[in-house]
């Protein structure tokens, strides 16, 4: 259990988003210059103030989320975050060679009222198809019209072709849409999180709660949005939380809260719930996901999200036009910000069948001793797979998936018995490919170091092995840390300076990353040496680093290493650079092994590394969710 911060309640006027381009406005230089220095949350070098326009600062800054926005290009981003409206039927489709598949159909709209349906496939619009028109865009372009005005659209549904005839009207596309799937899953289908999407997350599970007795929130592709929407939404969820801190320039730490007041009102789902995310949601959408994996609440489901830990604070002018700023740092309730590396899922499976994944887990309950139902025990809460589904032709690639993801020593049975999912898929029929490594078996770390590679936290070599007893050389140690905490999004910043990393070598970009990521440094003529083996104190070094810019707690327990525990005896066998270090990485439990029997210019083994890497992951909260505040 990590040491409670103190915090203060914060202001609630932030905007979080994805990055718009930057764009040139009415604000005078000056004023832009002013509101920079007053909120931005690092100082910034006169020498970048001092440029001459609004763009070259903000572009010098090198932060893609601080910009300047026209009136117009505000209005946009506006109705970007609360729901767009357009002209049309009122569908959301993905365009593909065979026609407009829907996948969203916006409530009272025409679509709706004409009974078109997700899934549907669009091939033609008054009797132009789409082999004729030459491509989707085309096909969509004949949709869309003047209000007022009909279309009638052919759809291809379950092998049958029908056509459906639709007058043409605004339609809002909310930012929320709600649904029972199945006839006992309540679905919630979030696109962003404008100022209205707190309220529909309370009309749609009110509207579902009855039919419901399981739930799923899907932020795939969901860029972020407002901060009050998604605290406003976890509270509807789960209750009267803390939903994120967030830290300013002056260090301060504050937490944003549905409800300032220490009040405990519980959240509307009581059931199982499933959160849905891929590498494009973002922000808003980390916090949501973070906070139900913080607090057990929520089983998370797909690839490891975007990567976005700052806040910006939106700045309106009188004209109309507005200076978005970073102002502040976030991090979830466990002190994890997931500023660079995303939110690491429960399970991490293909995000286009994640839905699948889910729709198999939320199976019914049902006799547990049958050997058609496998139950799987998951972020706290039980869960059915029914054979029939997992076996059909629909589901079998989402099964096999599931299969992959799951980690050595998941409680799962099958016919009362424990199995694994090697056993599963031998019973069913389902082949899968296994991403524990089989070279292990002997390892004291087996089971720790299969965990990660279920997870894609760790990678084998060409041959498929882990290699537990080889030792670590320099390049295996930042490509492991850099996959670890999934890093390789930020591979733009910069070559590192190292004179003997070649930008074709295996190890380049993870070097790049972790040298810019302030982790690793070279030696005194400039070298990197990737052939060299890694000792512990560099191994405990680098880990600790790693945990200090990804987790509040850490950085806060090596702000206060004392001097009494740097004269430690044990402490003293290692360099100076490296005492600090050590210390924090001891009294937080990341060693392997007692620190007396660590010697620290001993090489440091692939699965030493390995179990000191999972008990950090471990400690941050990544692998096992707390269950209180």
């Amino acid at each position: 259990m990590k040491t409670k911060l103190p915090v203060r309640a914060a202001a609630l006027g932030l905007t979080l988003t994805l990055a718009l381009s930057p764009v040139a406005g009415a604000i005078t230089v000056d004023e832009a210059r002013d509101l920079l220095r007053e909120n931005y949350i690092d100082e910034i070098p006169e020498e970048i103030l001092s440029l001459p326009t609004i763009e070259e600062i903000t572009n010098a800054l090198g932060d893609p989320y601080t910009y300047y926005m026209t009136a117009e290009e505000y209005a946009d981003f506006q109705s970007g975050m609360d729901g767009t409206n357009v002209v049309g039927i009122g569908v959301m489709v993905e365009k593909t060679a065979d026609g407009l598949l829907v996948s969203s159909v916006a409530p009272d709209s025409p679509s709706q009222e004409a009974g078109l349906k997700t899934g549907d496939l669009i091939v033609a619009a008054d009797g132009t198809t789409i082999q004729e028109v030459g491509s989707p865009d085309a096909l969509a372009a004949l949709i869309t019209g003047e209000a007022g005005t009909e279309v009638t659209i052919s759809i291809l549904r379950d092998d049958q072709e029908l056509e459906l005839t639709m007058t043409r009207e605004a339609v809002v596309f909310p930012t929320v849409t709600g649904e029972v799937v199945d006839d006992h899953i309540g679905w919630l289908s979030c696109n962003s999180f404008g100022e209205t999407s707190g309220s529909y997350f309370e009309e749609y599970i009110t509207a579902e709660d009855e039919a419901a007795d399981r739930w799923v929130v899907d932020l795939r592709s969901n860029p972020g949005g407002s901060a009050i929407a998604v605290i406003q939404a976890v509270g509807y969820v789960l209750g009267n939380h803390d939903v994120a801190y967030v830290v300013d320039r002056q260090g301060n730490l504050s937490v944003w809260r549905p409800n300032p007041f220490p009040v405990e009102i519980p959240g509307l789902i009581q059931e199982p719930l499933v959160v849905l995310v891929d590498g494009n949601s973002a922000s808003a959408s980390e916090l949501f996901a973070a906070a139900m994996r913080d607090y057990g609440y929520g089983l998370i489901i797909g690839t490891r999200t975007f990567g976005k830990g700052i806040a910006q604070n939106v700045f309106e002018q009188p004209d109309g036009s507005a200076f978005k700023i970073t102002t502040e740092r976030y991090y979830s309730p466990n002190y994890v910000t997931p500023d660079r590396s995303g939110v690491l899922p429960h399970l991490v499976v293909d995000a286009n069948l994640a839905d699948e994944v889910a729709r198999l887990l939320c199976g019914t309950a049902e006799e547990q001793a049958s050997e058609d139902v496998l139950v799987l025990q998951l972020a706290g809460q039980t869960w059915y797979v029914h054979r029939e589904e997992a076996v059909s032709e629909d589901y079998a690639p989402a099964f096999a998936e599931l299969l992959s993801a799951i980690a050595p020593n998941t409680p799962m049975t099958l016919g009362g018995k424990a199995v694994t999912p090697a056993e599963v898929s031998e019973a069913w029929g389902v082949d899968y490919v296994s991403r524990w490594f089989d070279d292990v078996a002997d390892s004291a770390y087996g089971d720790e170091i299969n965990t990660l590679a279920s997870l894609g936290v760790l990678l084998g070599n060409e041959n498929g092995d882990f290699g537990p007893q080889d030792p670590l050389t320099r390049g295996e140690l930042v490509s492991m840390m850099v996959q670890a905490m999934g890093y390789w999004c930020w591979q733009s910043q910069g070559s590192a300076p190292f004179t003997d990393v070649d930008q074709e070598d295996w190890y380049a970009t993870a070097v790049d990353i972790a040298y810019n990521l302030g982790l690793i440094q070279g030696n005194e003529d400039g070298e990197f040496r990737a052939d060299d083996l890694v000792d512990h104190q560099q191994f405990l070094t680098i880990l600790a680093r790693m945990g200090e810019r990804s987790d509040l707690s850490i950085e806060r327990r090596l702000e206060q290493v004392t001097e009494e525990e740097l004269a430690a005896e044990a402490v003293q066998a290692y360099d100076a650079w490296a005492r600090p270090y050590v210390v924090t990485a001891e009294d937080l439990s990341f060693l392997a092994v007692p620190l007396e029997e660590l010697d620290p210019t001993a090489p440091t083994t692939r699965e030493e590394a390995a179990v000191m890497l999972y008990r950090m992951l471990d400690y941050i909260g990544i692998l096992t969710p707390v269950t209180e505040e």
